[in-house]
């Protein structure tokens, strides 16, 4: 995952913000860096590129700039292309994108075709026009601050770097570089509804309207509460063409998301047969889903590293069975039984104390930040050491290779997975838990997926959120809310929950997977204090 940076300021010099935010774009984007300055119309600019290579036959050095002058700095995937492009497999997405604007594309025009995550600086030279974004989902981090005569855009600060937030994933924001005035304007993705400060010159198209014509009747459901048996629920011909219809989407997905990938590793320059894909395996449904499923689609001689994380606590020290520890020993057992020829690396990341200590206070409070919560805390830490991948693998030190990183994130939010459902439903009923999923939906980018971005890549690693392609996303939030999971009798807690992913595994043959119960990452890995409240700011951050 890439780091990019661009300064526009007022002055004699550039600013001194990119000294800051350096060493840890540098680590986002380890093979190629490179830093163009430049004077545009008195304001004095810095674009920052820092590949780490992920596509294309060789890395693609950034800030790209075409014949034209445009500059281009790009930080994602793209999975499709709803316009007809000139693609080659040869080239990357930097590449393909710089050559379509260059010979005149339009850019609203051509972010409006992408499906993949993104984030994305563009400076149009003939308009003069600064843009900046991310994608409609908001998977990859971007943060920015505005003043009047300077503006900072980056992939992540620190916490010298003040007043930086996180870039709204609403839609697209220009800056006029032919004006005094650097407050952008906003053309607003169609699907969003956040209320925003920013003038509105446009709507741009993305997402289907959700459909909303169905009734909430339950009379016309009742049938789940008589169907206790998994097996039962599956002769139901809607909710088996669904549970169906997930496994394609997710599957799909997956296949994206883990073939497009070079064929070295992190520690190899040409092809080898060491691990390029690593889960961040809780050993839970989401994570052992994504690992079965990636098995169809990895190399049938590479190993898929699972990567789970447990954290040492000062009252049982050396202790590192947590829950999600036993959790993931269980169905590792049911991943070799579906998929015996495949070598699956277990990689048990113990974290002592004192380490986290120490990286917390030297690096990952910087990367969580401008977050600052307890959950923010127990989160980031969790991301931050399972993506490291150094553990112990077969009884032996280990460090991961793998150059991409499968995550069950955003699972919870679609699939209704958090126990709070229950209680919504219980009180408001159906219709308030759907307008729920829709509230948790729009707020992941400010309140997870930057933070969780930041932290992952900071290994040089590409972080791949399977469950939040657009295609299944767009099939998913089409769900009433009982055709995504049933929170409530005859069903016990947790096992309600998400109970169309559970179905999902049951099909494919996650048997035991399918009754697993929900476990949030934070407890599972030990890190969190139940006693505190995860809202509350963190004084360790």
């Amino acid at each position: 995952m890439c780091g990019i940076f661009c300064s526009v300021s007022k002055g004699s010099k550039a600013c001194s913000e990119y000294n800051n935010c350096r060493p840890a774009l540098q680590k986002r984007g380890p093979d190629i860096n490179s830093l163009h300055e430049t004077i545009i119309n008195g304001y004095i600019t810095q674009f920052s590129g820092n590949t780490l290579w992920i596509q294309g036959e060789f890395p693609t050095k950034q800030p790209f700039i075409d014949v034209n002058g445009n500059i281009l700095l790009w930080n994602g995937d793209v999975y499709k292309w709803k316009l007809p492009m000139n693609t080659c497999i040869k080239d990357s997405d930097t590449k393909i994108i710089s050559d379509f604007l260059s010979n005149g594309g339009n850019f609203e025009l051509l972010i409006s075709s992408i499906q993949g995550p993104y984030s994305i600086i563009y400076y149009d030279n003939s308009q003069k026009i600064l843009w900046a974004g991310r994608d409609p989902i908001g998977r990859i981090s971007l943060l920015w601050n505005l003043e009047k005569e300077k503006i900072i855009i980056t992939s992540v600060g620190c916490k010298d770097v003040e007043n930086l937030e996180e870039v709204p994933a609403i839609g697209l924001f220009k800056f006029d570089l032919k004006s005094n005035n650097l407050k952008p304007q906003l053309l607003k993705w169609t699907h969003s509804t956040l209320e925003c400060e920013f003038s509105i010159t446009n709507e741009l198209e993305y997402f289907k309207p959700v459909n909303s014509q169905k009734t909430i009747l339950e009379n016309s459901i009742l049938y789940k509460t008589t169907h206790l048996n998994m097996s039962d629920l599956l002769l139901d011909p809607g909710y088996n063409l669904n549970v169906s219809k997930l496994i394609h989407f997710l599957s799909q997905s997956i296949e994206k998301r883990s073939t497009i990938i070079p064929k070295a590793c992190k520690l190899c320059n040409f092809k080898c047969d060491h691990a390029k894909v690593a889960i961040l395996f809780s050993g839970g449904i989401d994570s052992t889903v994504l690992a079965f499923l990636a098995s169809k689609y990895v190399e049938p001689d590479e190993p898929i590293d699972l990567l789970n994380v447990s954290f040492e606590k000062l009252s049982d020290l050396n202790n590192y069975n947590g829950p999600d520890r036993q959790t993931c020993y269980d169905t590792l057992e049911e991943l070799k039984i579906l998929c015996p020829k495949r070598c699956w690396n277990l990689v048990e990341i113990n974290v002592p104390f004192n380490d986290l200590k120490q990286k917390r206070l030297d690096v990952i409070r910087h990367l969580i930040y401008p977050l600052k919560t307890v959950l923010d805390d127990s989160l980031g830490c969790s991301l931050w050491f399972a993506s490291q991948g150094i553990g112990i693998c077969n009884g032996k030190s280990y460090k991961t290779p793998a150059r991409v990183l499968l995550s069950g994130m955003g699972a919870d939010e679609l699939l209704g997975g958090y126990t709070r459902y229950r209680r919504i439903l219980q009180r408001q009923g159906w219709e308030k838990l759907g307008e729920e999923f829709n509230n948790d939906f729009f707020k992941l980018p400010s309140r997870n997926l930057g933070r969780d971005n930041r932290v992952c890549c900071d290994h040089g690693r590409q972080l791949r959120l399977p469950f939040l392609d657009e295609d299944l996303v767009e099939f998913v939030r089409d769900l009433m809310p009982w055709e995504r999971c049933w929170p409530k009798e005859p069903y016990s807690n947790s096992f309600g929950e998400k109970l169309l992913l559970r179905l999902a595994a049951y099909k494919i043959g996650l048997i035991k997977t399918a009754f697993l119960t929900k476990r949030a990452m934070q407890f599972g890995s030990r890190i969190a204090n139940k006693k505190e409240n995860g809202n509350d700011l963190s004084d360790r951050l």
